[in-house]
């Protein structure tokens, strides 16, 4: 089995000359929790996901009123305002890069070992430089709930 017999197309991706608020707006609109960044051409060039837009106090874990949004301070009483400022920044400014891929011929085995290796929870499959689809351990799940063989058909 393969990457291409796994993943999910056609992906929701966002330009790299958008927003933080036109990638949230995406990832509601369409219920997602990641969107892969591209260029002009279609290539893969970052990635953004539900993780990435904050809320985090772990840069300052003695706290629990100070959260980060990608990097600008919040507190409960400023959450409002932070967020609409936040929601201008450019992508470039805030995706995670560089982006691990898998081409679409990858086997399962080497798909899980990329998402061990570079601890992510989702890879883009591509076929060249274009992505053709996306995998996350969420399809990786469809090999345990993969209907087994008949034992009929195993005595034959």
């Amino acid at each position: 089995m393969h990457a291409s017999d796994l993943m999910s197309s056609p992906v929701v991706t966002v330009s790299v000359d958008g927003t933080v608020g036109d990638a949230a707006d995406l990832m509601l609109g369409h219920g997602i929790s990641c969107l892969p960044v591209v260029d002009a051409r279609g290539r893969v060039v970052g990635m953004l996901t539900h993780a990435d837009f904050g809320l985090h106090h772990k840069f300052m874990p003695t706290s629990a009123h100070l959260y980060t949004l990608f990097g600008a301070w919040a507190s409960p009483a400023n959450l409002e305002q932070v967020s609409r400022q936040v929601r201008d920044r450019p992508l470039r400014e805030v995706m995670s890069q560089p982006v691990t891929t898998v081409p679409e011929n990858a086997s399962v085995a080497e798909v899980a070992e990329a998402m061990v290796r570079h601890k992510v929870h989702r890879l883009p499959v591509t076929r060249g430089d274009e992505m053709v689809g996306m995998i996350s351990r969420h399809d990786m799940m469809k090999l345990m709930a993969a209907p087994k063989p008949s034992d009929e058909s195993a005595g034959e």
